[in-house]
């Protein structure tokens, strides 16, 4: 398996080598994707709880509780580890 950082490496250099235009929809995705990839990891491991995934969300990621992304990664973490 890739390191993280290698895989990140990557994702910018092909971002990077594009002739020289930049795709800023492709550039959101990426970070789309690392913080879907972030907040999957932390569900994903049983020692952390909901708090601390708020947490994450709030302070990391930047999110407002009123944001409909908040709100969404926060089903998320209740479809799968419960309300608690």
């Amino acid at each position: 398996m890739e390191k993280k950082r290698d895989v990140d490496l990557r994702q910018v250099m092909a971002e990077e080598g594009s002739r020289g235009r930049r795709h800023p929809v492709r550039a959101a995705t990426l970070e789309t994707r690392r913080r879907i990839s972030r907040a999957a990891a932390f569900i994903a491991n049983k020692g952390y709880e909901k708090r601390d995934y708020l947490k994450l969300l709030r302070e990391d990621f930047g999110l407002r509780d009123e944001s409909p992304e908040f709100q969404e990664y926060e089903k998320l973490w209740n479809d799968y580890r419960g309300k608690f």
